[in-house]
């Protein structure tokens, strides 16, 4: 079974999304704002 948890980092303005396999996926909301 896979497990994926995302929440907001106020701090780093990003979208941390962790899995259950110990991968941490972080997603800059400044860079994808750009786009």
């Amino acid at each position: 079974m896979r497990t994926i948890f995302a929440e907001y980092n106020p701090q780093c303005n990003s979208i941390d999304v962790y899995t259950n396999t110990g991968y941490i996926l972080r997603i800059d909301c400044w860079e994808a704002e750009k786009i």
